[in-house]
């Protein structure tokens, strides 16, 4: 019986300032409406599964606040002011705000809510809204907030009979139907961790924790580890090196869940995945069980180690299915499958559910039969993130998520389990004689460390910690307690994530800002003058809005999402992200997928709705090119058929699901090497209705002349 253990991982920044107990953005309230219950109710309502949370400290802290009302984010304080009232600048606020769900889930299927939506528009020439201010009235407004809470209210909630009431009026809400929402979804959040609590004491699932404010627990010990992974990577100096602190954020997260759900935890899904040799023991001496990590930190392990580097692209089944300790000593160690993680929260989305649950099993089916006699012994641990990826399932992934656990409770020769329990009645871990510090992306560190915004953020936070030494023996209790909380939350891996290039949202100024409060709130604390430097954005430049390519690719043009692989490495031009910390764009246009192939340069166009046959038949895509010479493509729909044509020689195209484009090199003057300049425009008739990049455009180098191999 093949073992199969799923870790969902519930965690968002800290969006409150431990030091003023504000709120900078809402998006802890809105995962509890639409989340974290209801992951725990499928859960309860599939019998015989097994299922393991993680759950951040800092979340759940924040979770509790917010719950009690002893925190108040800006969306419910903007959505508890009467419509009739507003002020201008709350006015733009709520336009520019309470968009911020994926158009295609949870804007389109609702027509008032897809009415204000494109009533709105996008920004003006200042980047506000105060053109759509003045097309809006208060009963606009009114319907905005409610139909944003609405959205954001998860299956459960959307079941209840004052939710669905309020659905099926659609429009025209009163502010006590606006005050009767927000109530019943007040206390909906108190129930969230109760409930986790619950569950977990019936060992129905298993609750594991986190470093409390989401650290990187290797940078902590020694910033250098990002050297192990990425020798010639530019790091910090002097070096952050403080392991007394990582052992503060195990330590307290321990406490901490040991209050909240009354037992202490097993196991600690490290912050995203990042181990390293000193991480190991750190989690060791605080008695945690076991820990995880991505498959590729086991690939290096065992190549460092003189065990690995015989195999292709992946580990062996027989390895990356089994449990393991660092020299047969400290937690177990599990490294998940990247494959089946990455289906469910990047890929499956796109698919029918129970077509979807099916691939997966079927993955698994075929995991087992391939161990064989040993399958018995083995264990598949599928871990990613358990909020976000359901905002681009249709119903939030209910159904996705009920079609999978059924089949995976149903199916004969494999089960759930979780990890404890799965040690609990397994053979002793095999032993790693070593490991490579790394984390689950790439298996380095350098989303967190080695841009020159990352590491300006480790030179302000060494700063302000060797403050912290030189003051605390000075200060009251209560200083020096909330002085070394802002330190903590300020070691938090969310800061370092959003500088650089790799990623961006709209939201970039809050992050940036809010990691410098914490620090400037330390060193109030601590009665000295905050630096100079915490008071200038460490984001000082002009970000680009797309990310490049990583290797080349070989799509097959036939409009449809046909394997995971296939556009994997290319870059994306994202007109709206659809969750989290991101806005989505104003048009029928999600984002563009770009990479280079022998000879051609590859353009994937998703549409925001399900058919992109219809999204062709209502307007034309046009490519323009300025690098390494002008040229424009344009391709509609053919009106002797029910395929594509481009007005171009060699370009060959197709739709279904998507727009598949590829575009021959030589057509534009160019070549395998050169650098390629050009941007995707989408226009119905004479008007044009967006462009991706909305400024300037993309520049991606076609190899050879990078570092890809072919």
């Amino acid at each position: 019986m093949l073992r199969v253990a799923i870790l969902w991982h519930f965690h968002q920044p800290l969006y409150v300032n431990p030091g003023t107990g504000m709120a900078s953005l809402p998006w802890v309230r809105l995962h509890g409406l639409k989340d974290y219950f209801d992951m725990a109710a499928l859960a309860e309502a599939a019998p015989g599964l097994e299922v393991t949370f993680n759950m951040v400290p800092s979340l759940v802290d924040q979770l509790l606040d917010v719950a009690e009302g002893r925190t108040v984010d800006p969306a419910l304080a903007l959505a508890r002011r009467n419509a009739d009232s507003l002020e201008e600048e709350e006015q733009n606020a709520i336009l520019d705000l309470f968009f911020s769900v994926p158009y295609r889930t949870l804007i389109a299927p609702f027509p008032r809510y897809s009415t204000l939506f494109h009533k709105r528009g996008g920004r003006g020439p200042d980047g506000g809204y105060a053109e759509a201010a003045r097309r809006f009235k208060p009963r606009d407004y009114r319907d905005l907030m409610v139909w944003f809470h609405l959205a954001w209210s998860g299956e459960t909630l959307k079941r209840r009979p004052e939710v669905r009431d309020l659905i099926r009026k659609g429009e025209g809400f009163t502010e006590e139907d606006k005050a009767a929402l927000l109530a019943l979804q007040q206390d909906f959040l108190k129930n969230i961790v109760p409930y986790l609590t619950g569950l977990a004491a019936s060992g129905r699932i298993e609750i594991s924790t986190t470093p409390y404010y989401h650290p990187i627990l290797p940078l902590l010990c020694d910033s250098d580890s990002a050297l192990e992974a990425a020798p010639n990577l530019s790091v910090p100096r002097p070096p952050f090196r403080r392991p007394g602190d990582a052992s503060a954020q195990v330590r307290s997260a321990v406490e901490r869940h040991r209050e909240i759900f009354g037992v202490k935890p097993r196991g600690m899904w490290p912050s995203e995945g990042s181990l390293s040799e000193d991480a190991v023991r750190i989690i060791s001496e605080e008695g945690i069980e076991w820990s995880a990590s991505d498959e590729g930190i086991l690939a290096a392990a065992l190549q460092i180690s003189g065990d690995g580097g015989w195999w292709g692209s992946r580990v062996p089944l027989e390895k990356m299915c089994a449990a393991w300790r660092l020299r047969g000593e400290g937690p177990a160690l599990f490294f998940r499958d990247r494959e089946l993680s990455d289906l469910v929260g990047f890929t499956y989305s796109g698919w029918d559910a129970e077509k979807a649950a099916e691939d997966f099993v079927s993955r698994i089916m075929r995991i087992r039969d391939s161990l064989g006699e040993s399958a018995g012994d083995a264990i598949v641990p599928v871990i990613l993130d358990g909020e976000n990826a359901w905002e681009h399932y249709p119903d939030n992934g209910e159904e996705f998520l009920k079609a999978l656990y059924r089949r995976l409770t149903g199916t004969e020769g494999i089960t759930t389990t979780t990890f404890s329990h799965y040690l609990d009645s397994s053979p002793a871990p095999r032993s790693l004689s070593r490991i490579q510090a790394g984390s689950w992306i790439r298996s380095d560190f350098t989303t967190w460390i080695g841009h020159p915004e990352k590491n300006r953020g480790w030179d302000l936070l060494r700063a302000a910690r060797d403050a912290y030494d030189r003051t605390a023996s000075t200060l009251s209790e209560k200083a020096r307690s909330t002085a070394w909380r802002c330190l903590q939350a300020a070691e938090g891996s969310d800061w370092f994530w959003w500088y650089g290039d790799e990623h961006s949202s709209e939201e970039d100024p809050i992050f940036d800002a809010s990691f410098r409060e914490l620090l400037k709130e330390m060193y109030s604390l601590i009665g000295e003058p905050a630096p100079e430097a915490l008071s200038v954005p460490i984001m000082g430049r002009r970000r680009e809005s797309y990310q490049l390519p990583t290797g080349p690719i070989s799509p097959v043009l036939d409009g449809k999402r046909t394997d995971y692989f296939e556009w994997l490495a290319a870059g994306v031009c994202e007109a709206s992200s659809g969750f989290g910390t991101m806005r989505p764009g104003v048009a029928p246009v999600d984002r563009v997928a770009f990479g280079w192939g022998p000879g051609h340069l590859y353009l994937r166009v998703d549409p925001l709705t399900p058919a992109a046959m219809e999204f062709m038949k209502a307007g034309d895509l046009t490519i323009d090119f300025t690098r390494p010479q002008k040229r424009r493509v344009v391709i509609r729909a053919s009106s002797e058929n029910s395929g594509l044509v481009a007005d171009f020689p060699g370009v060959r195209c197709a739709a279904a699901r998507v727009v598949e484009i590829a575009v021959p090199l030589d057509g534009i003057g160019a070549a395998d090497g050169n650098t390629i300049g050009f941007s995707v425009s989408y226009r119905s008739g004479d008007k044009p209705v967006e462009r991706l990049p909305r400024d300037g455009d993309i520049i991606m180098d076609a190899a050879p002349g990078s570092d890809w191999t072919v």
